[in-house]
């Protein structure tokens, strides 16, 4: 069992909601905790956001379990307001945040990492967390190199600075996930014209389904433990999927009917024909592999747009360019002057990691396959934060740095490097069987949230319910990070206990 040295130095590379997560986690157990952030400001992601673009989850499941909103946001809150509530965090934790550096170079020590940053001091430090997520502020947009884009006489953005540069262009967007779909929608407003092109049409979440707020299902335990994954954290939940799966489908496809009910009410078709819709509502049966980390919420009024003829949407894949536009795959020309990609983020790459841990973290299509979503077991002292991405993604990074210090501390008694490697796998080749394709689908764990909490919950040593003794809560009553408030205290009590007795944690053998 390792000593736990408290004044141990521990490094978080990023800024993001997913670095201050883990960098209050670590302190709040007692560590010296630097965050190094590349840019001038805290945010990550959000401090490069689109004009316009809102959080797609709502305030309450979106907060740190220990600092509710000190104001009012809006219930989709704004990028300015998460700004906002992220500067006041980074004070309340009093955080030690080095911005301006840019991580260069990290050197294996005995014990830990020596790290250079770029025109900056280097430090050494017992532990690193990679804490730049699942879309790295600095990471590229996918851009696919397709030909005839030299020939293109108009521009190609993949994202704006402003929503009136589309004012009177003849617009084409292409893709399909919320970036997109925001694009589409606000180009419709303000556009000469709006083409949408997309190969495949994915299954969006109605803000209110029937007038019922969609967190009522999707963040309480009635829903999540309904949604088919790779693991399951509790007997009931597991005799569900295995012996009823067929209630499990009946309950999906019922979902999938609601949704097409509600979206077709949300686009105010009155006596135009619902069929107006059909190239933009997929199948059923892609219904539960759509639940992805990349799954939109539906724009207020794309389905209007489209309905009333201000988004023409074309189901075709991209061949080429020309002079004037998009030329899709069945020979058709899109003219536009102005092209939104919208392909997604390109996997990170770490380039400032010395090999042989460079290619372990590299060499996978779709980002690194973690153990946990939280460690590879071949890069020693590193962890990830944000990489277990998903609906409830600051518990996730919460809980997530628990377990990671649980890990460095010696609480844990993990399997061997190989049987990790091969439990990470298990998820990789899940998630591409079961989920429809994404770029970064290796770092989420999307709708699977809950079961991926609950058990590293149990690893812990920590109860996975949250809301007991109170059981139509636990069941009914929608989860946030509140319910994870004070597990730090909880684990390192119960870490102490297990030490007195001279005993650790054995990991819970399920994949997760």
């Amino acid at each position: 069992m390792k000593v736990d040295v408290n004044e141990q130095h521990i490094a978080i590379i990023g800024a993001g909601v997913s670095g201050i997560a883990a960098a209050k986690t670590w302190k709040q157990c007692g560590y010296r905790v630097t965050v190094y952030e590349a840019s001038d400001a805290p945010g990550g992601h959000w401090a490069q956001a689109y004009p316009g673009v809102t959080l797609q989850n709502t305030a309450p499941q979106y907060q740190f379990s220990d600092y509710p909103w000190p104001f009012k946001p809006d219930r989709h809150p704004t990028g300015e307001q998460i700004m906002r509530y992220l500067d006041m965090a980074v004070a309340h934790y009093d955080l030690d945040i080095r911005y301006n550096h840019t991580l260069s170079q990290m050197e294996r020590l005995a014990d830990g990492w020596h790290l250079v940053f770029a025109d900056r001091e280097s430090i050494e430090c017992a532990y690193v967390v990679i804490a730049t997520g699942q879309y790295p502020a600095g990471g590229q947009k996918l851009i696919p190199n397709f030909a005839g884009m030299d020939q293109y006489k108009g521009k190609v953005k993949t994202s704006i600075g402003s929503l009136d540069e589309f004012d009177g262009h003849d617009v084409a967007v292409i893709g399909f996930g919320k970036t997109a779909l925001d694009f589409t929608s606000w180009s419709a407003e303000r556009a000469a014209s709006t083409t949408h092109v997309f190969r495949t049409p994915r299954w969006t979440i109605p803000d209110h389904l029937l007038g019922i707020d969609f967190t009522r299902a999707f963040f309480a335990r009635f829903g999540s433990d309904m949604m088919p994954s790779w693991c399951y954290s509790s007997k009931p939940q597991a005799f569900l999927h295995n012996r009823l799966s067929g209630v499990v489908r009946g309950f999906w496809s019922f979902i999938a009917t609601l949704f097409q009910y509600q979206h077709r009410r949300n686009a105010k078709l009155g006596s135009i024909d619902a069929s107006v819709l059909d190239p933009v509502m997929p199948p059923k049966p892609q219904f539960v592999p759509d639940l992805r980390s990349a799954t939109a919420l539906a724009p207020g009024r794309y389905y209007e747009h489209v309905a009333h003829g201000r988004i023409t949407p074309k189901q075709e894949a991209v061949a080429s360019f020309n002079e004037d536009g998009v030329v899709l795959a069945n020979g058709e020309t899109v003219a536009a002057d102005l092209v939104m990609v919208c392909c997604g983020s390109e996997t990170p790459v770490f380039d400032y990691l010395p090999e042989p841990y460079r290619s372990c973290l590299s060499s996978q299509d779709g980002g690194p396959v973690l153990y946990r979503h939280l460690i590879d077991p071949r890069v020693p002292d590193v962890g990830f934060a944000g990489y277990n991405h998903g609906f409830l993604h600051i518990a996730l990074c919460e809980v997530g740095s628990l377990w990671q210090i649980a890990a460095h501390r010696g609480d844990l008694t993990l399997p061997t490097e190989a049987e990790m490697s091969i439990s990470a796998r298990r998820v990789t080749a899940w998630k591409d069987e079961h989920c429809s394709y994404e770029p970064t689908r290796n770092m989420a764990v999307s709708t699977r949230y809950q079961q991926h909490l609950d058990i590293l919950m149990r690893d812990l040593g920590l109860s996975q319910w949250r809301k007991l003794p109170n059981l139509p809560a636990e069941i009914f009553a929608r989860y946030d990070p509140t319910d994870y408030n004070g597990i730090a205290d909880q684990f390192l009590a119960e870490s102490a206990k297990r030490r007195a007795e001279g005993k650790t944690q054995t990991v819970w053998p399920a994949d997760a």
